[in-house]
């Protein structure tokens, strides 16, 4: 209920909300950009990281290199 109160308040983006729910599905991974080797994104997590960015560009975008170049800020 709160979550519909927020949305309705405009504060809640309806993407951003779907995606928290669903997370990301990669279909053909061979568009998306390489797994940086670090044991702590799983693959799955890579996923969503990706389609983060793909999906909500506004709020996302070059969330992966930020992670790839960056990894112990993260």
């Amino acid at each position: 209920m709160c979550v519909k109160l927020k949305m309705s308040e405009g504060e809640i983006n309806e993407d951003e909300w779907s995606f928290f729910l669903r997370g990301g599905l990669v279909l053909d991974r061979s568009t998306q950009p390489v797994k940086p080797p670090f044991d702590w994104i799983t693959t799955t997590a890579w996923d969503n990281i990706t389609e983060l960015e793909k999906n909500l560009p506004s709020t996302f975008s070059g969330i992966p290199n930020a992670i790839t170049l960056n990894p112990k800020e993260w």
